[in-house]
């Protein structure tokens, strides 16, 4: 578990710990009936310490009724949100981690599912893996080609990418953002012309892909991309939106492959 992650929560623990022990403090002092220190009721151990330090499923029950309870009282509760935060995390990690541990028993779009999501974590070598076993089993499937070449491409293993997203072109033509990632890569290793030649191949056939074009891209990702590339190949600033607008019209009127 993230030691900042922890400390937080210590941090907390010590906090509330202090401020109870001052109020219990108050009562006595008013009823003039101070208690010695060693009559006192040691503290409870807390269930969110225990749950970070060691997780199990019983554990993430109390440790998650402890910050509900806390939550409720006061939804500002700022430090018990960030220990949530913190819980929640380490629950979902154990999860991911029993998932990949089973990996072999879960159907091809479950596993396909699986390491899309290990993609997004940035979880790169075992989204790799799983499309590895993908790969093998079913090689004309395009999706985890793509996907295994874009856990390569943020590895920086640049020309591993490439031959990754030649497959996934190579199993579904009409793949637009494969041809957006192998542009990225070729950008990468220095191949502008041939970058550039990819991504209006991709643009030819946006929004005509069978599958949704974009859904693994952000916003303008490929319009940045494309601006991008004209500088790198020696067209002025002033005519990036010129020459772009150009492009996407030209790649409009191809017929689809």
């Amino acid at each position: 578990m993230n030691r900042i992650a922890i400390g937080l929560v210590m941090a907390v623990l010590c906090c509330r710990i202090g401020l109870a022990q001052k109020d219990q403090a108050k009562k006595q002092d008013a009823k003039g009936k101070a208690a010695p220190a060693a009559a006192q009721a040691a503290p409870q151990p807390d269930p969110v310490r225990q749950y970070l330090q060691q997780p199990s499923n019983q554990g993430y029950l109390k440790a998650r009724a402890k910050l509900d309870t806390l939550l409720a009282r006061n939804p500002k509760d700022y430090p018990s949100l960030i220990a949530s935060l913190a819980v929640e995390r380490t629950n979902l990690a154990a999860q991911v981690n029993d998932l990949y541990a089973i990996r072999d028993s879960l159907d091809a779009a479950t596993k396909y599912d699986l390491a899309e999501f290990l993609l997004s974590a940035k979880d790169d070598d075992r989204a790799i893996a799983i499309c590895e076993q993908l790969n093998a089993a079913a090689p004309r499937w395009s999706d985890p080609w793509r996907s295994k070449g874009q856990a390569l491409y943020q590895q920086g293993k640049l020309d591993e990418a490439e031959r990754a997203l030649l497959k996934a072109v190579e199993a579904h033509e009409a793949r637009y953002d494969a041809y957006v990632w192998l542009a990225r890569v070729r950008s990468d290793l220095k191949r502008y012309d041939e970058a550039l030649e990819t991504l209006k191949q991709g643009f030819a056939i946006k929004y005509r892909d069978i599958v949704d074009p974009i859904k693994d891209l952000k916003v303008d990702d490929d319009i940045k991309l494309m601006d991008e590339l004209l500088l790198q190949n020696m067209v002025q600033p002033d005519q990036v939106e010129a020459e772009r607008n150009k492009i996407i019209k030209a790649c409009a009127k191809t017929k689809r492959p």
